[in-house]
């Protein structure tokens, strides 16, 4: 169904407590949607939509009640520096002595209170401010009857309750406004280039090229694998034919004392090959068209070919990330000696400390290339289907199997697992064949 009321809307966001310091209260208004947080009697997490659903509302936090708070706590203080500033009593402090007259006739300051302003600010809690009074939309209303609540309130967001007063979350005026116009967008969206062209997912809905898209494209991965081993079967084979029969077989560095060298110049240029398959193929520029296109998609941009082109190529969700630096593993195992702990800790420390950053150099260099018009229109097709079905289907649940296949990665890995498996016992039959 599509959004028609105000439950549909209902957004997570940053809640707090009545004994939660108004520090933190000032940082969860600095995450909030619209400048209102919500103080509920208890948080109880669960694995629901909104980890609040049990929670009662007993007041709301605005960026104003702050400042009445900050100006109370400072007046004091403000006072003692207006008196200073014009230029009665210097620093010294002098006592009533009780009938309004001041000894030696010095102009009146007021004593220093017990603590400082930022004392106090810290001892303040979010009861001690919050507004009790609260306005909230029921999660019956229409999207049109939101919007009077809101003119009504003047307030940027507002609490979202059910029929049973529970909370269920925060819903701006923006909120409205884009669910009326048909801009609602999903929280995050991912996807991937396949050889039928761009797929997008927010991990429930689909836009894009069928699933089976993502099966090619895991295969194609281990297609660039294999493919990038026959080189390097070509190379070795040239310089020696046992070298060829053994590197073919991934033996190389295993069979020959001393020949660690040998085993790290043809792991880089397995790798390099491997790489650079990415980059020479059509694939990678759908691989870009992906990016950019969710790149629009999360700065609210209009979906239009000009304003996809000037969206950077690399994406810090990039899953190809991950899957190209398992595969350069995987030619490290094949090509270097000997697995010893300090190798294989010092690939995990560099897979944990530098995949991203190690990632964003892949695909700059590598997996991504400049998108041609057709990619990108590709991915602004994706796009438009997502959005579409978002807008009809808010509340999309699909059972958890058909939400991994929805995920593309589990797909793609299946593909890739395949191709792997096929193509690397072709390889090891004709390195058998060649060794006799």
């Amino acid at each position: 169904m599509p959004f028609t009321l105000a439950g549909q809307l209902a957004g997570r966001a940053p809640v707090v407590q009545a004994d939660t310091p108004l520090g933190l209260v000032a940082e969860n208004l600095r995450a909030s949607n619209g400048g209102v947080v919500a103080v509920l009697d208890r948080v109880t997490p669960d694995k629901t939509q909104n980890f609040e659903r049990s929670a009662r509302l007993v007041g709301i936090i605005t960026q104003d009640d702050l400042a009445n708070a900050s100006a109370r706590v400072f007046a004091p203080q403000r006072e003692r520096e207006a008196v200073a500033l014009n230029g009665h009593g210097g620093n010294s402090l002098v006592q009533s002595n009780g009938d309004g007259n001041y000894q030696n006739g010095e102009a009146p300051l007021v004593q220093a209170p017990p603590q400082s302003p930022l004392e106090t600010l810290r001892e303040l809690k979010a009861g001690d401010v919050m507004r009790v009074e609260v306005p909230f939309v029921p999660a019956q209303f229409s999207l049109a009857n939101a919007l009077l609540t809101f003119d009504r309130a003047n307030l940027g967001s507002l609490p979202v309750l059910d029929e049973s007063n529970r909370y269920l979350g925060m819903i701006s005026r923006a909120d409205v406004l884009s669910a009326l116009t048909g801009n609602i967008r999903p929280a995050s969206v991912g996807g991937m280039a396949t050889p039928l062209g761009v797929w997008l997912t927010d991990g429930v809905l689909v836009g894009g090229a069928p699933p089976f898209g993502l099966f090619l494209s895991g295969l194609s991965i281990a297609a660039r694998y294999a493919l990038a081993q026959l080189v390097v079967y070509f190379v070795a084979r040239s310089l020696n034919p046992t070298w060829g029969a053994l590197a073919l077989s991934g033996r190389l560095g295993l069979a020959y004392e001393g020949g660690t060298l040998l085993s790290t110049l043809f792991f880089m240029l397995h790798s390099l090959v491997f790489l650079l398959m990415f980059r020479f193929t059509p694939l990678a520029g759908v691989h870009a068209a992906e990016h950019q296109t969710v790149h629009a998609l999360e700065r609210g941009l209009p979906l239009t070919v000009e304003n996809v082109r000037k969206m950077p190529r690399a994406h810090p969700r990039c899953g190809t990330n991950l899957m190209a630096i398992a595969g350069i593993i995987a030619v490290g195992v094949t090509h270097l000696p000997a697995l010893s702990p300090d190798w294989i800790l010092g690939v995990l420390l560099f897979t944990f400390l530098a995949w991203r950053s190690f990632g964003d150099v892949l695909q700059i260099m590598f997996t991504t290339r400049p998108a041609s018009d057709r990619q990108i229109q590709s991915g602004i097709k994706a796009a438009n289907e997502l959005m579409s079905a978002y807008q009809a289907q808010p509340f999309a649940v699909s059972r958890s199997p058909l939400k991994l296949l929805n995920r593309g990665m589990l797909l793609a890995g299946v593909g890739a697992i395949v191709g792997q498996v096929l193509f690397l016992s072709l390889f090891n039959a004709l390195a058998f064949y060649l060794s006799r």
